[in-house]
């Protein structure tokens, strides 16, 4: 499973508030809900976008929120990360496709069927990780992209933590990594980056119940607070301090 699936996470629905912003690195992330009678709403710059049970996010999305169902107590949203090779080669096509959300059913009705299955055993998880294993094992991944995407993701991962920068990729010649990014993150190497850092910074202000601005920008490579300010901006479509505060707990 490992040569199609970047990682399968879990988080509670009730924990996660009424608008959840959202953010992509270019891996493609499929979001399912605990039951298929479950619907959802996703503002998009403004625009609002109805969402069925599956649905996807790929692409450089800005200014999106996806307001998630009323649920009942500890029922768990799935995320499944696909390496961007791995999706290409099991729908027979891009993920990264304008406005960067869809419903599964819309951009694939074939396979959105198919997912829908995993609603009528007893764990969806359980029955989850039996379709991606036979699915891993009916696709043929090109060997040489999936290890472009491995790489990214480790780069990637590594930038979140703090432990090693995604600067990393200035090894490799930059007119490569241009046509590897755009062809598998639809992103250059410098957005793929700034996106990394910018995440870094939301995470550490999102922990930190007295955020310091400065601080936080300094120790995620920003020049200056207002730099980081700047990305609020672009990403989230406001600043820090109004985005914390429409989202602090009631």
């Amino acid at each position: 499973m490992e040569t199609i699936v970047a990682g399968v996470y879990q988080f509670d629905l009730t924990t996660l508030g009424p608008e959840v912003a959202l953010f992509n690195d270019g891996f493609p992330a499929l979001i399912i809900l605990p039951n298929r009678n479950l619907k959802s709403t996703c503002r998009i710059q403004g625009e609002f976008l109805d969402l069925d049970t599956i649905w996807f996010a790929a692409g450089a999305i800005n200014q999106s929120y996806w307001q998630p169902p009323t649920t009942a107590k500890n029922e768990k949203l799935t995320i499944v990360r696909f390496f961007p090779s791995a999706w290409q080669a099991l729908f027979g096509k891009q993920a990264i496709v304008q406005p960067y959300i869809h419903n599964l059913a819309d951009y694939h009705a074939g396979l959105a069927t198919v997912f829908q299955h995993i609603y009528d055993g007893s764990s969806l998880v359980d029955s989850l990780m039996d379709l991606l294993m036979g699915l891993c094992t009916q696709v043929i991944v090109d060997q040489d992209r999936l290890a472009f995407d491995q790489l990214a993701f480790h780069l990637g991962r590594n930038d979140n933590d703090g432990n090693e920068k995604a600067t990393g990729l200035a090894n490799f010649h930059p007119k490569w990594l241009q046509r590897q990014f755009k062809r598998s993150m639809g992103m250059s190497p410098y957005q793929f980056e700034q996106l990394k850092r910018f995440i870094g910074a939301y995470e550490s202000l999102q922990k930190d119940v007295a955020p310091n601005l400065h601080a936080v920008a300094d120790a995620c490579g920003y020049y200056d607070a207002n730099h980081l300010v700047k990305d609020f901006n672009k990403y989230l479509g406001m600043s820090p301090r109004h985005y914390f505060k429409a989202n602090a707990p009631q």
